[in-house]
């Protein structure tokens, strides 16, 4: 199964590649891949760091500045071969990504880099064993209170963490640690409304929704979760040390290996009422939803 989604998955990256001038169609690519757009996604931007629409605009703009350094094709040929529609829209974009112009790229001595195209090589390491089960769960609602991330250059990695900060500090949390009792799930994490275009996702630090939501701070927001079967994989050790790590163990050793689905629900950090998250015999989980 691994070495088959290896293939596989190496497979969808050359259209990738053989289709850089054109509109992205992830849902063509991850047919090409054999799984959904969504675990095609979510799979490619846990363990790149990128969504797959962002590789598709850096090797644009990559194969675009080397046609500028090394040919005289015109900006405008350039551009619609890169996939824009006009050398104004093209300049934005290569701005932002080298910091020059296209016509300043031409000149000698600028400096550019290049992002060469990708290739997975799935290896399972076997020098840890991954802990966890597989349960069904009911459908329920939490509610939370929510920020926009992105895990492009690895910025969710930080803006996550400082958000749980800033809310203890803030008091917000404090109404959702009261009413946690009430539910087996306490307070938890919540990764949802995955943007397959952007990467953006929602992250909410949330609890069963209770009766009474007078307490709440005010700007939660419902997320509803259907019914679902959950893989659900253990993180021990403290946790900001090992619990990003066990996350991408799960989308790149867990996921080619089994051969299993995700299904494009919810994701939910569980962590138990322990007093100290970063003793040594810590322990967390991951749920993710299955297919």
């Amino acid at each position: 199964m691994t070495l088959d989604w290896q293939t596989r998955i190496n497979n969808a990256i050359q259209y990738m590649e053989t289709h850089l001038g054109e509109p992205a169609d992830i849902v063509r690519i991850a047919k090409i891949a054999n799984c959904s757009a969504f675990h095609f996604m979510r799979m490619f931007e846990v363990i790149t760091g990128i969504s797959p629409a962002e590789y598709i605009r850096r090797r644009r703009l990559s194969l675009a500045a080397l046609k500028l350094v090394s040919g005289r094709e015109k900006i405008l040929d350039i551009a619609l071969a890169a996939g824009y529609d006009s050398p104004d829209s093209f300049s934005r974009a290569f701005r932002r990504e080298f910091n020059c112009t296209p016509s300043k790229a031409r000149q000698e001595g600028t400096s550019l880099h290049a992002y060469p195209p990708l290739s997975f090589s799935i290896v399972l390491k076997g020098d840890k064993a991954m802990e966890f089960r597989i349960e069904e769960g009911p459908a329920l609602t939490l509610t939370g209170i929510s920020i926009t991330v992105n895990s492009k250059d690895g910025s969710n990695l930080t803006n996550i963490p400082r958000f749980w900060d800033d809310s203890m500090q803030d008091g917000r949390l404090k109404p959702f640690f009261e009413k946690a009792g009430d539910s087996a799930l306490g307070v938890c994490g919540v990764c949802h409304s995955f943007d397959m275009k952007t990467g953006n996702f929602v992250y909410s630090i949330a609890i069963e929704k209770p009766r009474d939501t007078k307490s709440l701070p005010k700007g939660c927001t419902d997320i509803p979760v259907p019914a679902s079967t959950w893989g659900k994989f253990t993180s021990r050790g403290p946790m900001r040390k090992n619990f990003q790590e066990t996350i991408k163990r799960i989308f790149s050793e867990w996921f080619p290996a089994s051969g299993r689905e995700h299904s494009g629900a919810p994701e939910i950090e569980y962590y138990p009422p322990l007093p100290d998250h970063e003793a040594e015999d810590y322990w967390c989980e991951y749920w993710v939803p299955l297919k």
